[in-house]
């Protein structure tokens, strides 16, 4: 079993290290490079079937990617029991009508059982953070699919229960609304977090107020912790220049005048009145400080190696150069690297450097350098 799983353990490191190599050499994302890695691997080595139906064009690429997906994780002589039975679906039908197709027979001939399936899936349950366009970003959530059907119920129900005469919201704008409401203060429609009204049964649809919900009392409130950098003009209003939210980049002025106006509290950075740059930040020592790692939050926004999107507060602060190799724990020596990537470094199989601040040189296992800079404001 150890040497299984040793050998399972080079195969993810290889794959990982080539998805990070060719996101860099196409510029897309490492999720999207390690999915072309995994999808190729696939089709050469085990449905030559489907990629002849590919390269003839009688399949698209997004049915081509929808039936790798069914295939993945079977054991070769089902997935070709797949193949042959959905590559002329696919050839005839939509993506839609062929993933509906897909699940239906994946289930029938998958040699796990389906709850079984299922427990393993569910551990995989996750939420991702997708910027969008026009100060707006989308939030997903991968999770069991009769927990997102009753979800989707829910919100139905209670947004039609709020809906009235005054209200001009429309039944999205409300279903988003009621889920914002939910995740950022804790409140739910009466009747709690059951989505009964108290005493009620499901049938009282008499308009419900937002009131805190008594069975998440005991829990303890969240509260959320998120940068937002405002030029010091925007705040006080004399101008109306972008700020920035980390993560995402530009939000209006008067929405970051509306959040400066609630905060807790602020941190200063001292910048140059007329070019912007930062010229003071405080200590620099073995233990970063707690206004340099905040600086640093703001400076690097996400993990700094080329293309990767992973945002700076769930990344480490690596030392470019290692403090045992006389590195030192300053601007110019520190930056933010994701779990991931900070573990590539510290096998040896990617290297940086930093010859100015802020600007990262990244050297791939094939001796490819790559060059990730900041905002030169900042760097």
């Amino acid at each position: 079993m150890q040497g299984s799983g040793s050998a399972s353990r080079r195969t993810n490191i290889a794959d990982t290290t080539t998805a990070s190599e060719l996101a860099c050499l196409l510029r897309i994302t490492e999720r999207s490079a390690h999915r072309l890695v995994q999808h190729s691997a696939l089709l050469v080595n085990h449905h030559p079937n489907t990629l002849e139906a590919l390269r003839s064009g009688s399949i698209s690429w997004a049915h081509a990617t929808t039936l790798l997906h069914e295939y993945a994780g079977l054991p070769p002589g089902t997935a070709v029991n797949i193949e042959k039975t959905l590559l002329p679906v696919a050839e005839a039908t939509t993506v839609p009508r062929l993933s509906y197709r897909a699940r239906t027979l994946r289930t029938t001939l998958h040699p796990v059982a389906l709850d079984e399936r299922a427990r393993t899936a569910r551990s995989r349950r996750r939420v991702d953070f997708e910027p969008a366009d026009d100060a707006m970003a989308w939030l997903h959530i991968h999770l069991p699919a009769t927990d997102a059907a009753g979800i989707d119920t829910r919100l139905t129900d209670a947004d039609r229960a709020l809906q009235g005469p005054g209200d001009h919201r429309t039944l999205q704008q409300l279903r988003t609304d009621v889920v914002m409401d939910l995740l950022l203060i804790g409140a739910s429609p009466t009747g709690c977090n059951h989505g009964l009204p108290h005493g009620g049964s499901a049938e009282n649809t008499s308009t419900p107020e937002w009131v805190d919900c008594p069975h998440a009392s005991a829990a303890p409130r969240v509260r959320a912790h998120i940068n937002v950098t405002v030029p010091v003009l925007t705040l006080l209003g004399v101008d109306d220049a972008p700020a920035d939210l980390e993560g995402y980049g530009p939000i209006p002025a008067d929405v970051a005048r509306r959040l400066a106006a609630h905060a807790p509290s602020f941190t200063r950075l001292l910048t140059h009145p007329e070019s912007g740059a930062v010229l003071s930040v405080g200590r620099t020592t073995y233990a970063v400080p707690a206004d340099l790692k905040k600086w640093l939050r703001v400076r690097d926004r996400t993990c700094r190696h080329p293309g990767c999107a992973v945002p700076a507060a769930r990344c480490d602060l690596d030392h470019t150069r290692p403090w045992s190799q006389q590195g030192t724990t300053a601007h110019n020596n520190l930056a933010h690297l994701c779990r991931k990537h900070h573990m590539l470094k510290s096998e040896g199989i990617w290297h940086y450097r930093q010859p100015s601040p802020g600007v990262l040189t990244a050297i791939s296992p094939a001796g490819r350098t790559y060059r990730s800079t900041v905002d030169p404001l900042l760097a």
